[in-house]
């Protein structure tokens, strides 16, 4: 007898990867594709890999410092590419457009999106637009997909007992960047909504996994990347990198800075040999980056903090906020 799937609305990342698992069960086809659980999924091409990741933005507000929707949807997408090791080669770009949303916000949107994609040398190729009646939805709504090539693919269950976790700047930045836009709250902090292909490109062979910490934060990046190579993330808190304005904000709306999205770091898996290299050169781009933790023998994440450790759980529910 087949399991209902429940919808939750404002699931957090345990709870959506539960119903994403529920789902891919009853899509039985996989061809030659691997990877379908991973950032993308991947296909085997002779010499090389095609990798494929396809996201959906429902950014609220729509412009926030930093950047916007556009900015968001076209970063994102490329992003999940690099943190497989793949470089973008094409994307496409469908929209969902309230009636009546303002025709210039719309201009605004779409010039930023060309901007990244003439940044990055990344063609939109393909797409679809669509109306929706007013109050159906808030605004807008963008898909993006992205193919890339690579050599060599990086996974996220690749870690091993002794490497060395670090993260390429500060986190939550986006997360707090866009509350702070939404309540209207007096700040000067900016998202750091921005691509890191070339981060990946640089540390090219040192990497073992790695993965940007969108939906969930940190503490969903560092869960998923325990639960699939089965080890145990020990993470020393005061050595996580956090902008004072981000845990002001979230201390007010009591939230967990470590579940606030970022849209322009990338948490990296290597070994403990080659942390001081990429280290150093994470520190030329971001002198915020961090070695944040070790893997070690068991499962799930431990928090080290001033009064003991603690699980560092999977976001769940209503707590994460819808800032992606």
């Amino acid at each position: 007898m087949d399991t209902k799937i429940t919808l939750n609305h404002g699931a957090g990342g345990a709870i959506m990867g539960e119903l994403i698992t529920e789902i891919r069960k009853r899509l039985e086809l996989k061809g030659k594709w691997e990877g379908q659980l991973d950032d993308g999924a991947y296909l085997n091409a002779g010499d090389s890999f095609l990798v494929m990741t396809t996201d959906s933005y429902t950014q609220s507000p729509h412009f926030f410092p930093g950047g916007d929707i556009g900015k968001l949807a076209i970063t994102g997408t490329v992003n999940d590419l690099a943190v497989m090791g793949a470089s973008a080669i094409a994307l496409s770009l469908s929209l969902v457009v309230e009636e009546g949303f303002p025709a210039i916000d719309l201009e605004k949107i779409i010039n930023s999106v060309n901007d990244v994609s003439r940044k990055l040398n990344v063609p939109i190729v393909t797409g679809d637009t669509k109306v929706m009646p007013k109050k159906e939805l808030q605004g807008i709504i963008i898909n993006t997909t992205g193919i890339g090539t690579t050599k060599k693919i990086i996974r996220n269950n690749n870690l091993s007992v002794g490497d060395k976790i670090i993260v390429s700047g500060t986190i939550g930045d986006h997360g707090a960047a866009v509350l702070a836009s939404r309540f209207d709250y007096k700040t000067d902090i900016i998202s750091d909504c921005a691509p890191v292909v070339g981060i990946i490109n640089e540390l090219s062979g040192m990497i073992k996994s790695a993965k940007d910490p969108t939906r969930g934060g940190l503490a969903a990046c560092l869960n998923e990347l325990a639960d699939k190579s089965d080890v145990r993330i020990v993470v020393d808190e005061e050595k996580i990198p956090i902008r004072k304005e981000t845990v002001a904000i979230t201390s007010v709306l009591g939230i967990d800075p470590l579940t606030l999205a970022c849209e322009g770091r990338v948490v990296i898996a290597v070994s403990a040999n080659a942390e001081s290299q990429v280290l150093s050169i994470l520190k030329t781009k971001n002198p915020d980056a961090e070695t944040i933790g070790e893997v070690v023998k068991g499962e799930k994440v431990i928090l080290k903090t001033k009064m003991g450790e603690r699980f560092l759980d999977n976001p769940r529910g209503i707590g994460v906020p819808r800032i992606c």
